[in-house]
């Protein structure tokens, strides 16, 4: 049979033992009396620290560790010797209340609703002439909502920094600040398009009869949401349209250019370089690497009729690539052969796979 012991805890520390709050006991199959405080687990007779708390488990690994249940409970009686039997049994009619007397309450702190039925902690901060005045206890910042009780609830009325403000209105109110609300609430619910307060309306018992109210408003507000998104999405669409038709006007410019041998700067189109999509548009294959130096490097190409071949020109500070010549007598070709196509309204044929060793190309 076990030893009677209260339900006070207490640690050994320093030489003496100490009470301890917010402890959990620890249930166990091996007939110790332990609890567990602050992350750790403790004998109830000694007031030793045992192990770190854990699991179940892990308590059975400690102690079949440490020579199992025979080994552990011997330490402990070893124990007893140097430290003595803890309060814990020697005091077993001790109550925690007479240890840990009960804070006294705070009167300013109260949990109440909020308009909509909603329960948080407040605080007064104000107590005089018959007024009570309140902020939400966990919120910090400048402009803190100042609550005033009616009925059971805390109605947001205006914000702490206006206080003076506040304490000069509420006087004013012939009815309170119940009077108040219902006047206002009653001014909405006459007036078919202002919207009806749901928080007021739950403190006055009218929830169901604001909803009703409130149902065409919101209809409308949808219908208004409606038409706004749609004219949005017209607006961006015709942006997309117009940035469509830049872009395909300024390849099919480039194409004639090229076409009449004339130079092509290599500008940019909707923020793409322009040669850079002449090359994706006729489906040239280009090397990763080029790609970069055409988008960032080339400043644009022209038709030297003296070497019959396509020239370009970089910015300086640049390197010139190995590569280009050859790309744009690819993309001449492709396009010419594409409008000889066009003028005999054929379709072009598909332009070549990119092979791998192409593809791979990192040079210039």
């Amino acid at each position: 049979m076990s030893e009677k012991h209260s339900a006070v805890c207490y640690i050994f520390r320093e030489g003496v033992f100490t009470p301890v709050q917010e402890t959990k006991p620890l249930r166990n199959d091996f007939g110790l009396d332990l609890f567990q405080y602050k992350g750790a687990v403790y004998e109830g007779k000694t007031g030793l620290h045992l192990c770190p708390a854990q699991d179940a488990e892990y308590l059975t690994l400690f102690i079949k560790s440490h020579g199992g249940i025979e080994k552990v409970q011997q330490a402990i009686d070893s124990s007893l010797e140097r430290t003595g039997l803890s309060p814990r049994y020697t005091r077993p009619d001790e109550k925690k209340k007479d240890i840990f007397p009960p804070k006294e309450k705070d009167e300013n702190r109260v949990f109440a609703k909020d308009l909509m039925g909603n329960k948080h902690y407040y605080y007064r901060f104000y107590n005089e002439n018959g007024i009570e005045l309140y902020t939400m206890e966990k919120k910090r910042e400048f402009f803190q909502t100042v609550y005033i009780p009616c009925d059971g609830f805390m109605v947001g009325i205006d914000q702490r920094h206006r206080l003076e403000e506040v304490l000069k209105w509420l006087p004013t109110l012939e009815h309170g600040i119940r009077g108040e609300i219902e006047r206002v609430f009653n001014q909405s619910m006459e007036a078919p398009d202002r919207w009806a307060d749901l928080g007021f309306a739950n403190l006055l018992g009218r929830y169901e009869e604001a909803k009703a109210h409130n149902a065409p408003i919101a209809a409308q507000r949808q219908r208004q949401a409606n038409e706004r998104r749609a004219q949005q999405d017209a607006r961006e669409q015709q942006l997309a349209q117009e940035r469509q038709a830049r872009y395909d006007s300024a390849i099919r410019e480039a194409e004639g250019n090229i076409m009449a041998g004339k130079e092509v700067i290599n500008r940019e189109i909707n923020g793409k370089s322009l040669i850079m999509q002449l090359f994706r548009e006729h489906e040239i294959p280009v090397p990763l690497k080029t790609q970069g130096w055409i988008i960032n490097s080339l400043h644009s190409i022209r038709y030297d009729p003296q070497i019959g071949e396509w020239n370009y020109r970089y910015f300086k500070g640049s390197r010139n690539s190995t590569k280009m010549f050859d790309l744009l007598s690819k993309l001449s070709a492709a396009i010419q052969t594409r409008q000889q196509f066009e003028e005999h309204g054929a379709s072009p044929p598909d332009s070549p796979v990119l092979d791998c060793e192409e593809e791979q190309d990192m040079e210039l």
